[in-house]
């Protein structure tokens, strides 16, 4: 199993840097627009009650007694309004290996600053909210890979007896 774990992760370690040195030595396409040098570009930062995505995922999950039950792995979004629905928390296991996940609504999760690092948040979750919580699982293949062109719905392909459109 230790063996399996270190392949594993060996495995996903040189897929990561081989797309990274992909994307940084892929060429540009030419889109006839002027380049910008990204130095001067226009600087935008969020405001100070703003809370973003990165210090969300990882945040330690803790109930209201201050035990610590795992950390939040995604937030699920409703594109219809692009809000939060729900967040999915690993419990237990080490490394990822053998954890849990839990998914909660989101309002149900309540996050807080961390009394000991004012920089960083934790989540509480109820202990009966806890206790109550569906597992996740995530979605199979039915969503084609962000990369992938989505095959056009049969009903949209020519019949045998129509000329194919030509672009």
């Amino acid at each position: 199993m230790k063996k399996l774990a270190i392949a594993l992760t060996a495995t996903l370690l040189s897929l990561g840097f081989a797309a990274g040195a992909w994307g940084q030595t892929r060429p540009s396409s030419d889109t006839g627009a002027k380049p910008t040098d990204d130095a001067q570009r226009q600087v935008w930062s969020p405001d100070a009650t703003s809370l973003e995505t990165s210090k969300i995922i990882g945040t330690n999950v803790k109930t209201p007694d201050g035990t610590s039950v795992g950390s939040i792995d995604q937030l699920i979004v409703n594109p219809a309004d692009a809000k939060i629905t729900h967040a999915v928390i690993g419990k237990g296991g080490v490394l990822g290996m053998g954890e849990t996940k839990l998914v909660f609504k989101w309002s149900d999760v309540k996050l807080q600053h961390d009394p000991d690092y004012p920089d960083r948040w934790h989540a509480v979750v109820d202990q009966a909210k806890l206790d109550a919580a569906p597992r996740f699982e995530a979605r199979k293949g039915d969503t084609a890979p962000a990369a992938s062109p989505a095959s056009p719905p049969a009903s949209t392909k020519p019949k045998a007896s129509e000329p194919a459109k030509k672009y």
